[in-house]
């Protein structure tokens, strides 16, 4: 995953999501929104705000996702008043 912060290590800019191990870590990634990552290049782990490494929801994606709800709802009633 292209990134535009360097790795402290090695100065690479491409990293990977990493699992976290263990309570401590879990914790940390759920209070604080962070998420583990390592470097392809050298290894380094670190962490990162979870909120930079996945890509924000646009307006057009919501209202899709807005459009597609409302469509299954309406299919939904029309099936539940077909079936009565």
């Amino acid at each position: 995953m292209p990134s535009q912060l360097p790795c402290p290590k090695c100065g690479a800019h491409e990293f990977h999501k990493s699992h976290t191990r263990g309570y401590y870590e879990k914790l940390r990634k759920n209070l604080f929104h962070q998420q583990p990552y390592r470097c392809h290049q050298c290894g380094y782990r670190g962490w990162i705000s979870a909120s930079f490494l996945k890509p924000r929801k646009t307006l057009k994606d919501r209202l899709i996702y807005l459009f597609v709800l409302l469509i299954a709802i309406f299919v939904s009633l029309l099936l539940k008043n077909f079936l009565l």
